[in-house]
């Protein structure tokens, strides 16, 4: 399956991966850089929505692979639509990002587009698919049928960082559907997450709701239990009024829930 993904990239001669540094797009870059060699581009987006810690990850897995490294900012809370957090927010955080990118390979020569969304993102609501779709971007692991599980154990084959990670995603989806995004609160769940992962906590998501609620979602909530203290003093010095644990533990696509029809 490797093989012809690459043979698929290499019929591309030029193209640029979208680059989180996540799993995903690290295997991609990887695979795109053996295929076309200086003729892909790893592009990652700097945005408030993006962890710090996802950009300088992105940037040591780019310098790893060898892959050429372009960084451009997207500032999403500028965008009126996208701060109000509506169910389709993920659909407008693609549009502005994709905008962007599409730009960016206009003006250096490059017809591709690529990113690594793979089957197993078809088993989730995602508003961002149908928008990459729509913007022309194109999915090489959903067109070879490559699971989330394929991609991990491809990139543990190839020895890439970040193999076993946890997964990334924007720090926006901390957010209950309908509660308003701000700079101001994408850097408060950021501050309050990198706590608890030194607190040696895993699978961290500190979820926000209105009446300033952070709901605090670990691996192990038993954990959690056990550092309370700690935790209720940080978020509330963080700003947060109320701090609550999510007693089912981690949960990818949780706020899914506080969509208006619960679908």
């Amino acid at each position: 399956m490797q093989q012809e993904v690459i043979q698929a990239l290499r019929q591309k001669n030029r193209l640029v991966v979208l680059f989180s540094g996540g799993l995903d797009s690290t295997l991609l870059a990887r695979l795109a850089f053996d295929a076309l060699g200086a003729g892909a581009v790893a592009l990652t987006i700097e945005s408030p929505v993006v962890p710090k810690k996802e950009l300088e990850n992105a940037k040591l897995y780019a310098r790893q692979i060898g892959i050429r490294h372009e960084i451009i900012d997207v500032d999403e809370t500028l965008d009126a639509e996208f701060i109000k957090n509506p169910p389709h927010r993920c659909y407008i955080c693609r549009k502005l990002r994709d905008a962007a990118a599409r730009d960016w390979a206009d003006t250096y020569q490059f017809k591709h587009l690529a990113d690594g969304m793979n089957i197993t993102d078809l088993d989730d609501y995602r508003p961002g698919l149908r928008a990459a779709e729509e913007d022309g971007i194109w999915h090489p692991f959903i067109e070879f049928a490559l699971t989330k599980d394929d991609i991990r154990e491809q990139a543990r084959r190839l020895g890439l960082s970040g193999w076993n990670s946890e997964p990334t995603v924007g720090l926006c989806s901390r957010f209950a559907y309908g509660y308003p995004i701000s700079k101001e609160k994408l850097n408060r769940v950021e501050k309050a997450e990198d706590y608890l992962k030194e607190l040696g906590l895993a699978d961290v998501r500190v979820r926000c709701f209105p009446y300033e609620v952070a709901l605090v979602e670990v691996r192990e909530p038993e954990a959690a239990v056990r550092q309370r203290g700690r935790i209720v003093a940080l978020l509330k010095h963080l700003g947060f009024s109320f701090v609550a644990l999510d007693l089912e533990g981690f949960s990818s696509g949780r706020m899914h829930r506080t969509m208006p029809d619960n679908t």
